[in-house]
């Protein structure tokens, strides 16, 4: 009788602990996969950023508002200055004294 009291403890012990092994492996995996996926999409709406900008700067007389102008591709999305970039939605642009594109960092 002792022995099989041991053996189903034991066997109720180690359910417990691989539920609980599931149990965080799943709670992780949908963690790392939302990262993931918004990782995903801010690269796509850079993007979506750079492929706008393209024509623009290609341009040589493209100035400093049209480049900006351009990048915001969300009526909601405000450009902001920081470390000398104007960062505009997913995108730094660093211009020059002459208003010309000379940095997108990301």
């Amino acid at each position: 009788m002792r022995k099989q009291t041991i053996a189903i403890a034991s066997l109720s012990i180690m359910l417990l602990a691989t539920n609980a092994w599931w149990t965080y492996n799943t709670i992780d995996f949908g963690i790392t996969h939302t990262y993931a996926m918004q990782t995903c999409e801010e690269d796509a709406q850079a993007l979506k950023q750079t492929i706008a900008l393209l024509p623009v700067v290609a341009a040589p007389s493209s100035s400093r508002s049209e480049i900006i102008s351009t990048a915001i591709l969300w009526p909601d999305e405000q450009p902001f200055e920081k470390d000398g970039f104007t960062w505009v939605g997913r995108l730094g642009l660093r211009f020059d004294a002459q208003g010309k594109l000379v940095e997108v960092s990301r």
